[in-house]
């Protein structure tokens, strides 16, 4: 287990597996190598976040693509899969970091860099798609995205 510190929830006590080793950093954030996964309920749903083990006060509100973006199928380099040191697709998950302003139907996801993590290896790295129509800012709740869940 390892202890973080975190500014939404305080001292969170993690187990190992939910640590991810990010050797490049995020987008933004490169001298962040190390982050933690976990969900937090609120009111019976359940929520995913991606932590710094280093920095408490930066913290991702994470989602699976799929989920509100049902047709997501990423296009990933042989070079970065190369770089994940990916054995076999179901060792990786994808997640995509949420824009949330004050109002949640405002909400944006980035479709076009998400987040990709090999379980196995416990290493992720975030990777601009090879997919030309997907979307730093896609709206899922807005009449304007074609393909998201309406709200």
């Amino acid at each position: 287990m390892i202890q973080v510190k975190t500014r939404d929830f305080g001292m969170l006590e993690m187990p190992l597996e939910t640590i991810y080793k990010f050797p490049q950093g995020l987008y933004g954030f490169d001298s962040e190598k190390e982050f933690v996964l976990f969900s937090k309920p609120i009111d019976d749903i359940s929520f995913l976040y991606l932590q710094s083990t280093e920095d408490q006060a930066l913290c991702f509100f994470v989602f699976e693509p799929w989920d509100l973006f049902p047709d997501f199928n990423p296009l990933i380099s042989r070079e970065e899969l190369e770089a994940m040191e990916v054995t076999s697709s179901e060792d990786l998950i994808f997640l995509s970091i949420a824009a949330i302003p004050s109002s949640v139907k405002d909400m944006t996801i980035n479709l076009k860099s998400p987040i990709v993590i090999n379980t196995k290896l416990q290493k992720g790295m975030q990777i601009i798609l090879q997919n030309a129509d997907y979307e730093v800012r896609f709206h899922p709740f807005t009449a304007s995205s074609n393909d998201g869940i309406p709200c």
